[in-house]
């Protein structure tokens, strides 16, 4: 029986909807038509039209949660979004890889009704002096996945942090030299922090936590994926100074990951690294989706004002925001029991159709291998998700077990491109920490030239790239080398 991608269920939408308004385009070309994406400029509106259009949306009954030059992110009931746009809300079900590289049925919002095209919940507004699109929030999933500060030992093999990753990606040299990040702001999106007696011990600077989702607590961390994840970061940088954003509700869902980003971006620091996106088809069928061309704009945005921006090349996922000009997508690489090197057969690795010259990863960190990329001890939440999820086998994936570690114990072993874009996102803070004015092409230059380069293995099924001799789509150009990346900036920039 052949399984439908699609499934139509009329299930209510939620109680609360998030999305995305498009101010009107100085440029007069709207953001869901454009076919250039070399810069963001064009699609950016004055002030006034900002102010209109925020007006248009507060009076359909929308909360403005996050603003940029281009446009804001929304939250309010269904109801809202139909007198905003005229058209209804309705959800469906649509296959789609989620976390652990599991495919499942997931729920989607459109915009439907004469006038709306029915392209991912892309509608047309009213307020039409002001307002150009509203796009409606698609799910995404986590690239992966008072405790003790010291990990258990387990007997399955894995890697320590901070030293086992700083010494795999040449950043103990750089933290020997003084070099560790220090004064750079690393902005993490994703689904909370939890204040892990790890953080604590090492000393290790953490902001306080904004969260996106109305209602949701800045000090809870339901899955346990941003805590853990970000002590990636501090593995490679452990001078810089982390600012967490959560776009989780409370079921730990990433229901409000755009808004989080457009937070991020408003408070300008020098890194925003995320571990998360989209899964659309692969190859794609046809051209960029118009409900992603406002989005993409605005991570152009980012870029052009000096942000450098990490996102996760995927754990198998196909996603449109590792692929964005500018962006430095993250691939993976496993270092086995004899640190030999070889491509991470759980990483998602492509030249992309949409974006011509870009390849995904532009460089990798360090990720597990399949089926579950059990490869990191990272500090979490004691009884979070994670927490149980990988202590414990998992069934239809054999050869496995869980990873050793009990359910409650704030510590668990995982990884996934996840874990790679923190890394790297670490990299680069420890490069702007010496060089300040370094702009975000000019680090991914530097990670990118002095990679180490794998000639072992392929990455994900669903790509099958071989790593060889040279850059390739398996691994990009290899695996991060801190020390010569330093050493590179330092004679060229």
């Amino acid at each position: 029986m052949t399984i439908p991608a699609i499934l139509r269920t009329g299930q209510p939408a939620p109680e609360t909807v998030f999305g995305y308004v498009s101010a009107q385009s100085q440029g007069g070309v709207p953001v869901t038509d454009a076919s250039a994406f070399d810069s963001a400029e064009p699609f950016r509106a004055d002030g006034s039209t900002l102010d209109r259009a925020r007006r248009h949306a507060e009076e359909a009954g929308l909360t403005v949660t996050a603003e940029s030059r281009l446009g804001f992110t929304t939250a309010g009931p269904p109801a809202a979004y139909e007198e905003l746009t005229g058209g209804r809300i309705e959800s469906y079900e649509a296959l789609q890889r989620v976390q652990g590289g599991n495919v499942r049925y997931v729920t989607h919002l459109d915009i439907v009704g004469t006038g709306q095209p029915s392209d991912l919940g892309v509608g047309t507004a009213r307020g039409a002096d002001a307002i150009e699109a509203v796009v409606l929030e698609q799910p995404r999933s986590l690239h992966h996945l008072s405790p003790s500060p010291q990990p258990p030992n387990v007997d399955k093999f894995h890697l320590r942090l901070p030293g086992d990753v700083a010494m795999l990606l040449g950043a103990t040299p750089a933290h020997a030299n003084g070099d560790v990040g220090a004064g750079v702001t690393v902005a993490m999106v994703d689904t909370g922090q939890y204040a892990h007696t790890y953080f604590t011990v090492h000393g290790y600077r953490v902001n306080p936590t904004v969260t996106l989702v109305p209602g949701t607590s800045p000090a809870k961390d339901p899955v346990g994926h941003g805590t853990g994840e970000s002590a990636n970061i501090f593995a490679v940088a452990p001078g810089a100074t982390l600012q967490p954003y959560r776009v989780s509700n409370a079921r730990g869902q990433l229901t409000s990951a755009v808004a989080g980003f457009l937070k991020a971006k408003s408070g300008r620091p020098q890194v925003i690294t995320n571990s998360w996106g989209g899964d659309l088809d692969f190859p794609p069928a046809g051209p960029l989706p118009a409900a992603y061309r406002a989005w993409v704009m605005e991570i152009l945005d980012a870029v052009e004002q000096g942000i450098v921006v990490v996102f996760s090349a995927g754990n198998g996922q196909f996603s449109v925001e590792p692929q964005v000009p500018g962006v430095i997508s993250a691939g993976g690489v496993f270092a086995g029991h004899g640190l030999d090197l070889r491509a991470s057969d759980y990483a998602s690795g492509y030249t992309s159709p949409w974006f011509r010259g870009v390849v995904v990863p532009t460089v990798c960190g360090l990720v597990g291998m399949r089926p579950r990329a059990q490869y990191l001890m990272l500090p979490i939440p004691p009884g979070c998700e994670i927490d149980i999820t990988e202590s414990q086998s998992s069934d239809g994936q054999l050869p496995d077990t869980g990873d050793g570690t009990r359910p409650d114990d704030g510590w668990a072993l995982f990884s996934g491109t996840s874990a790679a874009a923190p890394q790297i996102a670490g990299a680069a803070a420890v490069l702007l920490g010496a060089r300040p004015g370094l702009t975000p092409a000019q680090v991914a230059t530097a990670l990118a030239k002095t990679a180490t380069d794998i000639t072992v293995g392929r990455n994900h099924p669903r790509y099958n790239k071989s790593a060889v001799r040279g850059f390739d789509e398996a691994t990009g150009p290899g695996l991060v080398n801190v020390a010569a990346a330093l050493a590179f900036v330092r004679a060229n920039f």
